[in-house]
């Protein structure tokens, strides 16, 4: 199930599309209020964040979740003072842009879907896709238009509606919400990445690996809720050890490849981008990426800027995000 965490959390990128998508034939999802996911509530949710700094530049780097309940409070005084103080605020993808979503929608109906007569009932064997139907109505999502899909578009729609149901919102999201603030407030935004280079995860997956994942997802569907709320208290209360377990441990020793597609080859072009960023501007930047890139050692954004030179601690408010230095 550890494996499966750290695609779905940057599966939840793609959540407003997928959400919604009508090419999937989906119901309209019903509107449930959040649980209590929280095994320990909290007043308001204390994401992990580092400073980097040189003689002339500070970075303030904060982990996200990309799909949350509306009514949680994350942005404390230290997101608040970093944020409004930042020039320059960098994301991972601008994905919720028109031309984004436009792509979205294209690479999903032109790669997302089986050759006609290829269904994943034929792919799996008799027990796996009988789990699949269950899952799919307990989702409400027509099993005639998931059994059509390749299995990463079945794992991500999965994945997401999963998370939606459980009252979480992609609109609420860290990323999203900063995003459209940074705009409205005429900020110099900047992105790592394009939404091509996102969704080239998945479809250029190996069949080996892309089945893979979604039978991680069927065969381990029990589990999921419990180690969705794991992961959603470590992310709450800026646990980085317990967000490390949860999103890169099992896929660093399980599938190092996808380990190192997903988390290393990114965390270093982001790297990169933000040293050249600090080394020809002055001033305060603010970066808001996955929380996943941001913890599990040496190939850490925050150990990788260490590495190049950079002064790094962890910032922000107490007890969570207690100012340690970065190991």
């Amino acid at each position: 199930m550890k494996f499966l965490r750290p695609a779905a959390a940057f599966a939840v990128r793609l959540s407003a599309f997928l959400a919604a998508a009508p090419a999937f034939g989906q119901a309209e999802p019903e509107i449930v209020a959040a649980p209590d996911v929280l095994t320990e509530p909290v007043e308001i949710a204390t994401p992990a964040m580092w400073r980097v700094a040189d003689e002339n530049s500070e970075a303030i780097l904060i982990g996200t979740f990309h799909i949350l309940p509306p009514s949680l409070e994350w942005r404390n005084d230290a997101v608040s003072a970093a944020f409004d103080n930042a020039g320059v605020v960098w994301f991972e993808v601008d994905a919720n842009a028109p031309d984004a979503q436009s792509k979205t929608l294209n690479t999903v109906m032109t790669q997302g879907f089986n050759p006609q007569g290829v269904t994943l009932s034929n792919m799996l064997d008799q027990s796996d896709a009988q789990q699949l139907r269950e899952i799919a109505g307990e989702l409400q999502l027509p099993f005639a238009a998931i059994d059509t899909m390749r299995p990463w578009n079945a794992f991500l729609t999965l994945s997401v509606q999963f998370i939606i149901n459980q009252g979480f919102q992609p609109g609420a999201g860290v990323d999203s919400v900063l995003l459209a603030d940074a705009k409205a407030a005429g900020k110099d935004v900047r992105f790592f990445e394009t939404i091509e280079e996102q969704l080239a995860f998945f479809t250029g997956l190996s069949p080996e690996v892309e089945k893979e994942l979604l039978l991680i997802t069927i065969r381990d569907w029990d589990k999921q809720a419990a180690a969705f709320d794991d992961l959603f208290t470590a992310w709450a209360t800026g646990d980085v050890d317990v967000i490390d377990v949860n999103m890169n441990e099992d896929m660093r020793e399980q599938a190092p490849e996808v380990y190192d597609r997903l988390i290393v080859e990114r965390n270093a072009a982001w790297a990169e981008a933000l040293d050249a960023a600090l080394k020809q501007e002055s001033g305060a930047v603010f970066v808001a990426v996955g929380a996943a890139h941001l913890v599990g050692g040496e190939f850490s954004v925050p150990a990788l800027m260490k590495a190049k030179g950079y002064e790094v601690s962890r910032y922000g408010v107490e007890p969570a995000n207690d100012n340690e230095p970065v190991e």
